[in-house]
C-alpha cells in the first residue's frame, strides 16, 4: 500500500509545505510551479556560546522555600523562588535560510505535489507550456547533501536561483555554484518576552555565534548555466540537478564557536563534491534504500484506503465534518514515523520543539528542548516503532546535561549529582529559567527532569537489553540522578518528601490566587520512585551491592504513595486543592500510568481507576501534544475508543488558533509543535501492543472501529518484534521473533500463553 501525502495545488503557508530531512538537515518544501521555496535549517544552528548560566548561592532560598512550603506558606515560597531562583533563559534554534527557484514558464496546469512516506522522496509535476515538469527532492543521510532534480519533457528548462537567510550572512558566486557563510546571533531572548531587541550579535570572539558554510551547486544536462549577482542562472536545458550541503562550527556544548570551532568550510566542499561525482541516479538510489529499511520495519493496515484519491488537505477539512476516514490514522501513526527518520539519526542532534524545522529567528517558545513532557514525547515511539537507533540523539543529549547540571546541583541545592529543569538548549543548560518574572513559578521551578529523561535510559536498556550500554552509559547517569534526590528527600510524617514541588504548568487556588509552588506533588514522588525501582533493578542485573544500593532500598520504602481524593481522583498535589484549570493540558500525575508502568490495571486497579476519573474530568480537548499523551493513557488503561475519540480530535484540520493537524500532517499546540505527532503515534502503537514486566499484550485498547487489520514489526521489552493480524477485533494470527534469550508470558485475550524465546528464533500461532 502506497503511503503518500498529495496535494493539487502548492503551500501557500509554511505549514503547508512538505518537511525532509536526514536528521541534521532539514527542509520544507513548498512546491510552486512558477516559484520555488525551499527553507532550510540544520540541527547545530542555535543561537548562543557556551556559558555558566549557573547563579552561585541559590540554595539559601530554596531552603527558606522549603521550610515556607512546610508551613503552608505556598504563596511566600512560589515569589521568594521566582525572585531569587530563576534566571537566565534557553537559547533558540534558528533558521538558516531560504532558496528560491524562479520559472521562466507560462502558467502551470495539471498540478500535483506528493511526499512518499516510505522512501522520504518529495515529486512536483505540472504542465506548462505545452509540456511536462517533473521536480524530485530528497535529503540523503548517507551523502549528507540536499538534492533537486529538475527536467523538462522536451528540453527548454530555465530558472534563476537565489539564496538570503534571517541571520547575518553572505552570499557569492563562482562557475555555478553559490557560497553562502551565516553567522548565528550571540543571543536571542525568548519570542514571549516581548523585548526590543531581542537578537543580538557580539563583537566579542569568546561571545561570538556558530558560523555556517553552504555550498549550492548546480549541474545541468545541457543548456547553459551561469552566475551573478547572488544568483544562478541555467537556460536551455533538459535536466538539472540542485546539490546543496551546509556544515557549522560547532564542535561541542563547551567549545567556544569563534576560538575552538571545528572545520566546516572544507568539509562541507567535499560533501557537495562527492554527491556531484556519484550523480542523482545512484544518489536516489542510495536514500531510497537507506530511508526504506528504517521506514520498512513497521506496517499498519485497516482495509483498503477508499480515499486515497483525494487530495491531503481535502480529506482533512471532509474529516472534520464527517469524521469518516479510517486511513487518516495510519497516515499519522506512520508520518510520526518519517518524521523521526528524518529528524533523528546517529551522529545529529536531538529533536527539539519543532523537530529540526523552524522558519523564525523567535520561535514559538525558543524551539527549544521543554524538558517538562516535550522533548521525552519526542521520543516515546522510537522503541515501540522499531526505530531504536533514532535515539542515540536523545541519549547524547541527556549525557550534556547530566555534566552541566552538576554544577546546577551545587549551586541551587547543595546537592550531590545532578539536575536539570524544564528547559534547555543546544548548549546543555539545567538552571532553572524564567528571568524572576512573577508567575514563571509554575514552569521554570521544575528539578524533576533529569529523573525523567533517565526514565529514556532505562527504557532503551528493556527494549535492547544491551547490557553494555546499561553498566556504561544508563546506570552511571542514573545513578548520579538519584543521588541528587536522596539528598534532597526529607522526612515529614513518617514519608519521604521532595518538595518545594511543582506539577508542571499548573496551578491550584490558595487564598484566592493561582499558586504553583506546593508541598510535593504525585509526578514528583512518582519520578523519583520510578528512578530509584530503575536502579535498584539495573544494580541487580549488573551485580552492584554497594552503599548507594542499599540507600535506594532503604528510601524506596519510605517514599510518599500516590493518593486518591474525595472524588475518586489521583490526586495532582500531596493534599487535596481545588484546581485553578480543571482542564488543563497537562497530566502530570499521570505519569505513573504513562510513559511509567508504575500503575497498571492489573497491579494497582485502584490507581488506575482514579487515573480513569482524571482523566474524564480532563475532557477530551487540548493542545496537539496533550491530546497525544492522551491517547497513551487511554491506550494503557485499555480503552481503544477514548483512544480513537481523541486520535479524531488529533486530526482536526487546524485553522487559526486551534490544536489539531495542519494542512501537511504537523501538530498544531497552537502554533506549531512537533511532540504531538509523535505522541500520537506512540499512542496508536500501545493501542495495538503493550509490553511491561515480562509480559506482551495484544490489542489492549483496539477500537471498535478497528475491527479488521494488521500491524507488523511493532516491538516489545525483550528485543521482541510481533506482527499481529485480527478479525472481528480479536487476534487471529500473531508471530513473535526474538533477538534475546527471554522468557515472556503472551496475553492474547483471556488467554495466556509461556514463550521460552531464543536469540534468532521465532514463534507464531
Amino acid at each position: 500500500m502506497e503511503l503518500k501525502l498529495w496535494y493539487d495545488k502548492p503551500a501557500e503557508k509554511w505549514t503547508e509545505a512538505l518537511p525532509l530531512g536526514n536528521g541534521r538537515i532539514g527542509a520544507m518544501v513548498h512546491g510552486g510551479a512558477g516559484q520555488e521555496k525551499v527553507c532550510f535549517n540544520e540541527d547545530t544552528l542555535w543561537a548562543g556560546y557556551p556559558k555558566d548560566k549557573n547563579e552561585p548561592g541559590r540554595y539559601v532560598y530554596y531552603r527558606k522555600a522549603r521550610e515556607l512550603v512546610r508551613k503552608h506558606c505556598y504563596k511566600e515560597a512560589q515569589q521568594l523562588l521566582e525572585e531569587n531562583f530563576t534566571g537566565e533563559f534557553t537559547q533558540s534554534y534558528m533558521p538558516m535560510g531560504n532558496m528560491y527557484l524562479k520559472m521562466n514558464h507560462g502558467k502551470g496546469t495539471g498540478y500535483r505535489r506528493e511526499l512518499d512516506l516510505r522512501t522520504g522522496v518529495h515529486r512536483v509535476t505540472y504542465r506548462a507550456d505545452g509540456q511536462e515538469y517533473t521536480r524530485t527532492t530528497f535529503l540523503s543521510y548517507p551523502a549528507q547533501v540536499f538534492v533537486m532534480r529538475l527536467q523538462a519533457a522536451r528540453g527548454g528548462l530555465s530558472f534563476a536561483l537565489r539564496f538570503d537567510s534571517q541571520l547575518k550572512y553572505t552570499v557569492s558566486g563562482r562557475e555555478g555554484s553559490l557560497e553562502i557563510r551565516g553567522l548565528c546571533p550571540s543571543h536571542a531572548d525568548p519570542n514571549y518576552l516581548g523585548t526590543a531587541e531581542p537578537v543580538t550579535y557580539s563583537e566579542q570572539k569568546e561571545e561570538t555565534g556558530i558560523r555556517y558554510f553552504s555550498l549550492i551547486r548546480v549541474v545541468a544536462a545541457d543548456g547553459t548555466v551561469e552566475g551573478g549577482d547572488g544568483e544562478i542562472r541555467v537556460s536551455g536545458a533538459a535536466e538539472a540537478t540542485v546539490y546543496l550541503g551546509v556544515r557549522s562550527n560547532f564542535a561541542g556544548v563547551d567549545a567556544c564557536p569563534e576560538l575552538a570551532g571545528k572545520p566546516y568550510e572544507e568539509p562541507c566542499r567535499q560533501d557537495v563534491e562527492a554527491a556531484v561525482e556519484k550523480g542523482f541516479a545512484a544518489l536516489l538510489e542510495e536514500h531510497e534504500r537507506d530511508f526504506a529499511s528504517c521506514f520498512d520495519r513497521t506496517s499498519l493496515y485497516l482495509g483498503e484506503d477508499e480515499n486515497a484519491g483525494i487530495p491531503a488537505f481535502d480529506r482533512l477539512r471532509n474529516f472534520r465534518d464527517t469524521m469518516d476516514d479510517r486511513w487518516l490514522p495510519v497516515y499519522l501513526f506512520q508520518f510520526g514515523r518519517y518524521l523521526t527518520i528524518s529528524a533523528s539519526r546517529p551522529g545529529t542532534r536531538a529533536m527539539n520543539l519543532q523537530g529540526i524545522w523552524n522558519d523564525s529567528t523567535l520561535p514559538p517558545w525558543s524551539s527549544n528542548y521543554t524538558i517538562n513532557i516535550n522533548t521525552e514525547m519526542n521520543y516515546w515511539p522510537v522503541f515501540s516503532c522499531n526505530l531504536a537507533e533514532m535515539n542515540r540523539p536523545l541519549v547524547e543529549l541527556i549525557q550534556g546535561i547530566s555534566e552541566k547540571g552538576k554544577g546546577t546541583a551545587e549551586r541551587y541545592y547543595q546537592a550531590p549529582g545532578f539536575v536539570s529543569h524544564h528547559n534547555t538548549d543546544l548548549w546543555c543548560s539545567a538552571n532553572p529559567v524564567g528571568g524572576k518574572g512573577k508567575g514563571c513559578g509554575c514552569w521554570a521551578y521544575w528539578p524533576m527532569s533529569a529523573g525523567w529523561l533517565c526514565e529514556h535510559l532505562y527504557t532503551q536498556y528493556e527494549y535492547t537489553l544491551d547490557r553494555d550500554f546499561l553498566e556504561e552509559t544508563a546506570y552511571p547517569i542514573m545513578k548520579e540522578a538519584a543521588l541528587f534526590y536522596l539528598a534532597v528527600l526529607e522526612e515529614e510524617d513518617g514519608y519521604l518528601v521532595f518538595g518545594p514541588s511543582t506539577s508542571p504548568e499548573n496551578s491550584f487556588l490558595w487564598e484566592g490566587e493561582w499558586v504553583a509552588v506546593s508541598r510535593t506533588g504525585a509526578m514528583t514522588m512518582s519520578i523519583i520512585r520510578e528512578l530509584f525501582e530503575n536502579c535498584r533493578k539495573a544494580g541487580e542485573i549488573l551485580g552492584i551491592g554497594d552503599a548507594f544500593q542499599e540507600d535506594i532500598r532503604e528510601a524506596l520504602g519510605k517514599l510518599e504513595p500516590l493518593r486518591i481524593g474525595a472524588d475518586g481522583r489521583l490526586l495532582e498535589w500531596s493534599e487535596e486543592l481545588e484546581e485553578a484549570e480543571p482542564g488543563h493540558r497537562h497530566l502530570s500525575h499521570l505519569y505513573g500510568l504513562f510513559p511509567s508502568n508504575l500503575i497498571t490495571p492489573e497491579k494497582t486497579p485502584e490507581l488506575a481507576e482514579a487515573c480513569r476519573k482524571s482523566l474524564l474530568a480532563r475532557g477530551f480537548e487540548g493542545t496537539g501534544w496533550s491530546l497525544g499523551w492522551k491517547v497513551n493513557l487511554w491506550a494503557r488503561l485499555g480503552e481503544g475508543n477514548q483512544a480513537l475519540r481523541l486520535i479524531k480530535r488529533q486530526l482536526w484540520l487546524a485553522e487559526e488558533n486551534q490544536s489539531g493537524t495542519y494542512p501537511n500532517f504537523f501538530g498544531s499546540h497552537p502554533p506549531f509543535q512537533i511532540d504531538g505527532n509523535f505522541g500520537v503515534t506512540s499512542g496508536i502503537a500501545e493501542m495495538l501492543l503493550q509490553s511491561r514486566e515480562g509480559r506482551i499484550y495484544l490489542l489492549p485498547a483496539l477500537p471498535d472501529e478497528w475491527s479488521e487489520g494488521s500491524v507488523s514489526g511493532l516491538c516489545a521489552r525483550g528485543g521482541i518484534e510481533a506482527d499481529i493480524s485480527w478479525k472481528e477485533g480479536k487476534p487471529d494470527k500473531v508471530s513473535l521473533r526474538f533477538s534475546r534469550d527471554v522468557t515472556v508470558e503472551l496475553h492474547c485475550g483471556e488467554e495466556t500463553v509461556r514463550i521460552e524465546g531464543k536469540a534468532g528464533s521465532s514463534w507464531s500461532r
